[in-house]
């Protein structure tokens, strides 16, 4: 049923023979997953294709368990999928079920442990009056098209509903075993179906151009949230996400200060992560912004460090103190040399510029005491902890 190494158009044969069967039109869900080109070249083509395979299995689960047996989950081109389910169904009734297979694909895949990818959803009409495999192109075209207002008013109902939740992934000194700061990470508390990754959230954002206000957002949660930690947790430093859309906003410095400054919190305690592709969508307003954080006593970090194409210049340039190792190389960094070696690459590089570098995605100790020959001064990891609520870091530093 499920042809995911193997694209092809059966799918073709399938529509045609519920439109034999039925009679009736019949609906389908198209499936893009985004993000792939930084799995892809940080961890591997195999790695990529790995991730690939569990989404298949995912979908194939929930056409299973919603639209039953013989229902059809095909591998298109690229990162895309489609979904033929076993009968025909109405367009509403395909619609009613985008949110819950964002559930479906929201849990954190090996190769992307952070929940990084975003997926984008198009459910589509086939009719018995056009060339099937035109009507499927013409589906997977509206994939790439700007945000529907739909899309704009999901992320104003998650803001203004309270629905925007921030889970702490802590950071240890490879040294003490010590934590010593965590990564703020968006969650989607949907009303209805529970606690969400933030891709379906994140996604719609960006189509909507509400990436900015989303990030503000989950700022002024986490800072909230930090403003009544207790004692314990004081000296923990915290490090919040922001985009190429967030650098490219001339206001964005003076608003994160008073952000800061109205909870209370102590900018010395705050790391602000991007990019490499937000570094360089805009040097120049990057390096702007950049400099008034750094002049406010908070840090700046550079997350997936390997995965893009900087310039060694632009980064040597630019005011920053930490390198973040993608995941996709600390995981195999116990058994293949490659990777040992850009790991090498990228301490040195750090040390040379005078920064310091963590490690993402530790899973098991022999990848933590690689990172302890190699010089790797911070890791984060499921070996210790996923994300979590902020009331739970007390307990995880016992």
């Amino acid at each position: 049923m499920n042809r995911l190494t193997d694209p092809r158009p059966v799918h073709v044969l399938k529509i045609e023979d519920l439109h034999a069967a039925h009679a009736a039109d019949v609906g389908v869900i198209l499936v893009q997953v985004d993000q792939m080109a930084r799995i892809n070249n940080s961890a591997g083509t195999a790695t990529g294709d790995a991730v690939l395979d569990e989404i298949g299995r995912r979908l194939e689960n929930f056409a299973i368990d919603e639209f039953g047996h013989g229902s059809c989950v095909e591998r298109l081109d690229g990162p895309r999928f489609l979904i033929v389910p076993a009968a025909p169904l109405s367009l509403g009734a395909l619609r009613a079920q985008e949110r819950a297979l964002h559930v479906a694909l929201a849990e954190p895949i090996v190769g992307d442990p952070n929940g990084r990818l975003s997926i984008r959803i198009v459910t589509a009409l086939v009719t018995r009056d056009e060339p099937v495999a035109d009507q499927l192109r013409q589906a997977g075209d509206q994939l790439a098209r700007p945000a529907s207002a739909r899309d704009g008013v999901m992320v104003h109902a998650a803001l203004s509903g309270g629905e925007v939740a921030i889970h702490y992934q802590p950071q240890y000194d490879v040294t003490t075993g010590a934590m010593t700061g965590v990564e703020a990470l968006l969650r989607w508390q949907h009303p209805e179906l529970g606690l969400l990754g933030a891709g379906p959230l994140v996604t719609a954002a960006r189509a909507a151009r509400l990436e900015c206000e989303l990030t503000e957002h989950a700022h002024r949660v986490a800072l909230a949230e930090m403003a009544r930690w207790p004692r314990q947790l004081g000296n923990l430093r915290v490090s919040l996400n922001i985009t190429a859309a967030d650098l490219g906003d001339p206001g964005f410095a003076d608003r994160f200060a008073a952000m800061a400054k109205a909870a209370g919190v102590d900018p010395d305690r705050l790391t602000l992560e991007l990019t490499e592709q937000a570094m360089l969508s805009d040097p120049a307003s990057a390096a702007e912004q950049l400099a008034k954080i750094r002049n406010l006593g908070a840090a700046i970090a550079i997350d997936d460090f390997g995965t893009g194409y900087s310039s060694l210049a632009l980064l040597a340039r630019l005011p920053i103190d930490y390198l973040k190792i993608d995941s996709g190389f600390t995981r195999t960094i116990d058994g293949n040399d490659r990777d040992r070696i850009v790991v090498r690459a990228i301490v040195d590089l750090a040390r040379a510029l005078g920064l310091l570098v963590v490690a993402e995605g530790i899973e098991n100790e022999r990848q933590l005491e690689r990172l302890r020959e190699l010089g790797v001064a911070t890791w984060q990891g499921f070996l210790k902890s996923g994300p979590v609520p902020g009331d739970q870091l007390p307990g995880l530093m016992e």
